[in-house]
């Protein structure tokens, strides 16, 4: 299992990969959830690398959007 949890003055990133590759990360700010993924939702997962680029590609977005 990979897991890590980043704390920054944007947010809080957490990310979980276990080894059957489900999956959950999520980007909040405050309370807020602002980026949220997991393999019961609608990604369609390729790759462990894909998946954190298009994660950190939203999380960028939102925080763009702010």
């Amino acid at each position: 299992m990979f897991e890590e949890i980043l704390v920054g003055a944007d947010g809080v990133l957490e990310a979980r990969i276990h080894n059957d590759l489900t999956y959950s990360l999520s980007f909040r700010k405050g309370k807020n959830v602002l980026v949220e993924y997991s393999s019961a939702g609608a990604y369609e997962f390729k790759s462990v690398e894909k998946l954190r680029y298009d994660f950190e590609r939203d999380v960028e977005e939102a925080l763009r959007q702010g």
